[in-house]
């Protein structure tokens, strides 16, 4: 058969989502102190997905694999195979079982079946891991089985809703290199790296600070550290694809109400580069981040797709998951013939 040069679109918006109600921030806010945002997912995140199939946006959910469970019973009989022991165990999402409610209806704060139900019938959006407990790879006291009993744990829960996972965002952004053969092993072929700057450089908490985060909260609104594209052929060099992240949409902030502006279009500079340049721009946040001001975040969000369909009309620019990103480095490593996997 002759061989058919496959065109590749080398650039495009791709966008990824956090998915994890409490499990992600439990040891982070007092009980009940982020309420408001988590109870205000189940608002905003039919209005993203809205939004996502109005303007043709591709894009990867990193859901917590208990978010899957259907009964507290369900969840801790995958707990008890995840034999985690942080250093400091307020991170183990074990921890909060006394908390848990016995279903969805009782507990909107840690079960999201329905809502992974409103994903799964959204066109063009990927359920990727965001691990099952929301493990943290970097964090004194884990190991590597405690993260292979996770991630056994995931594809678990996830064979009969969803079928095997193929993109994983580490929690906390703690991506550690020495756990990617584990990822692989289990069906993950990219994952979310994080920016290429010391800024960014994957932390334990212990490390984080105030000085450091105001850095970052900086560079969301003047460019500090550059626009963090990323390329096909950088990309395809490695067999676990890092699909690094280009920005965190920050959500609206009242006391920095009259900067808002300014986080937009250090946003839409950085697409217009990645238009113009052929690469691609990697935005992500998570879906509690819009659980409050919702209609506001929601005003952000329509403005920068309304700007990616202009960049799409200009540069055929494309919208992406990140596991499409991933076949686009594998169609590109081939150039297989039309037919052939």
């Amino acid at each position: 058969m002759e061989e058919v040069v496959i065109e590749v679109n080398r650039g495009g918006l791709v966008i990824s989502l956090d998915f994890e109600l409490n499990w992600g921030v439990h040891d982070v806010f007092k009980y009940g102190q982020y309420n408001k945002n988590l109870y205000g997912v189940r608002e905003a995140l039919p209005k993203i997905l809205e939004l996502f199939e109005q303007y043709g946006i591709h894009a990867t959910w990193a859901t917590v694999g208990l978010l899957f469970a259907e009964t507290k019973a369900e969840m801790a009989h995958y707990l008890r195979g995840i034999p985690i022991k942080y250093k400091n165990m307020r991170y183990a999402a074990h921890t909060q079982l006394a908390k848990v409610g016995e279903n969805e209806q009782e507990d909107l704060l840690h079960f999201g079946k329905s809502l992974i139900e409103k994903i799964k019938s959204t066109p063009h959006q990927e359920i990727g891991s965001h691990t099952f407990s929301h493990f943290y790879c970097l964090e004194n006291g884990q190991t590597e089985e405690n993260f292979r009993a996770d991630l056994h744990a995931t594809a678990m829960i996830c064979e009969e809703n969803i079928g095997p996972m193929r993109s994983i965002v580490f929690p906390r952004n703690q991506v550690n290199e020495a756990y990617f053969p584990a990822c692989q092993e289990v069906g993950f072929v990219c994952y979310r790296g994080n920016e290429k700057h010391p800024l960014y450089n994957p932390q334990k908490f212990t490390k984080k600070g105030r000085l450091l985060g105001a850095k970052k909260w900086l560079d969301s609104y003047v460019n500090v550290t550059g626009n963090h594209l990323v390329t096909l052929e950088e990309m395809q060099k490695d067999s676990f694809i890092n699909i690094r992240s280009s920005a965190f949409l920050r959500p609206y902030f009242s006391p920095l109400r009259f900067f808002e502006g300014l986080k937009v279009q250090r946003i839409k500079e950085g697409m217009h580069e990645a238009a113009r340049s052929k690469s691609f721009y990697h935005l992500w946040w998570h879906p509690h981040n819009f659980g409050k001001n919702i209609e506001k975040n929601l005003a952000m969000l329509e403005e920068l797709l309304q700007y990616y369909q202009e960049l799409h009309n200009q540069y055929d620019f494309q919208s992406y998951t990140m596991h499409e990103v991933a076949e686009l480095c594998r169609t590109l490593s081939r150039k297989s013939p039309i037919g052939e996997d």
